[in-house]
């Protein structure tokens, strides 16, 4: 190697010796921390005044709720229970017989506690006859129990 050459070398690995710790130290700094506890369904204000509709169950109880208007819908999870499914969801049932094929879903239980899940507009809460939920776990991929709500 000439002398040039050598200069050149030495200058290349000095600079790399002073950027790559600061690069590595850099990253490190930019990391976000992670949040514990970090549920994915949206927490939301409180129950709705009018409950319209319950089911009691020994794991579990739900309820159908509204405004006094009911111009709205808000269905109610309670866990009396941690959950054996951890992947569990819950579905509007669509057609009976066809599963959650036709089926809204409506929202996933992650945690025990209290979950409120609004329904949407198009939610037709049934006066005559029960509003039919399921529970469906979406990783075994098997409905773990029907929810009929009676008045």
């Amino acid at each position: 190697m000439i002398k040039p050459l050598r200069k050149r070398h030495f200058q290349v690995w000095t600079v790399m010796a002073l950027l790559l710790p600061a690069a590595i130290i850099t990253a490190w700094l930019s990391i976000p921390k992670q949040k514990t506890q970090l549920l994915l369904q949206s927490s939301s204000a409180g129950a709705l005044p009018v409950l319209l509709k319950k089911i009691e169950n020994k794991n579990y109880s739900v309820a159908l709720r509204g405004n006094p208007d009911t111009s709205r819908f808000q269905l109610e999870w309670v866990a009396k229970n941690p959950l054996q499914y951890p992947t569990a969801t819950i579905y509007e049932a669509g057609q009976p017989g066809k599963g959650i094929n036709g089926s809204k879903l409506i929202g996933r239980i992650e945690t025990g506690g209290t979950w409120y899940f609004t329904l949407d507009s198009g939610f037709k809460y049934r006066t005559d006859q029960a509003n039919q939920f399921l529970l469906y776990d979406f990783i075994h991929q098997q409905i773990i129990d029907t929810i009929n709500l009676k008045r």
